[in-house]
């Protein structure tokens, strides 16, 4: 009976080792893969208006760093930044290796979208928030086919002033056998604009001094130069 149970007690000895050696294994091969211990070499920021020291600063996270302060704590540390910067409406964080980016999008109202009977709020990075109705405090986006147009136009306007952003009522994307990437805006103030997407928040830095010049209202065309005639001129 005796060296019955002493042979059980040693098997189960036995096989407890086994598991315990499997699972340092297991572990060992995961922290290999994982390296926690690595230095974070390179951290992109894309966080528009917002001061990309900032965004590190209020993170606590940037070149240097080790992985194991990012990895598996993505979600943790977005909410820690919205916490802290009042301007931040989500975070994005990708880490691959020794690189880490991160997308940060602000709480700027880049116009409404309506999607499928829906309309959809837009912030700095074209992400979408569900609305019941557009509430006239940023332009109304229409003839869009395509979610990643709608995003870099999204972002072109959000990097805009706020006066000249706030000026305008609707956004037509209206392309033809000059320019596929034609955009149409709408102005609260009686004009109208041709833009170009890839050129739009750059030449609509412009628009003030142009609009101030007119005699009267007309198109500011910024498709190529910038200049403006009135209407029916």
């Amino acid at each position: 009976m005796q060296e019955e149970l002493g042979r059980i007690t040693k098997k189960n000895i036995l096989t407890s080792a086994w598991w315990a050696l499997a699972f340092f294994a297991v572990s060992g091969l995961i922290l290999l893969v994982w390296r926690p211990w690595l230095p974070i070499k390179t951290v992109s920021v894309d966080s528009g208006n917002i001061p990309t020291e900032t965004i590190e600063n209020q993170l606590g996270i940037k070149a240097g760093s080790y992985r194991y302060e990012v990895a598996l704590q993505e979600a943790f540390l977005a909410r820690k930044l919205k916490s802290k910067n009042a301007k931040v409406s989500q975070v994005e964080m990708h880490l691959s290796g020794q690189k880490l980016s991160i997308v940060v999008s602000e709480k700027i109202n880049a116009g409404f979208v309506k999607l499928n009977g829906h309309w959809y709020q837009l912030d700095s990075n074209g992400n979408r928030q569900s609305v019941k109705e557009p509430d006239g405090r940023g332009p109304v986006y229409s003839n869009f086919q395509s979610t990643s147009r709608i995003k870099a136009v999204a972002k072109a306007v959000a990097s805009l002033d706020s006066v000249i952003r706030q000026d305008i009522g609707e956004i037509r994307f209206a392309p033809d056998s000059n320019n596929d990437s034609k955009l149409i805006l709408i102005m609260n103030d009686g004009n109208t604009v041709y833009a170009s997407q890839k050129t739009l928040a750059e030449k609509m830095r412009y628009y003030a001094g142009i609009a101030q010049s007119m005699s009267q209202n007309g198109v500011v065309d910024l498709q190529v130069g910038s200049y403006s005639y009135s209407y029916g001129s």
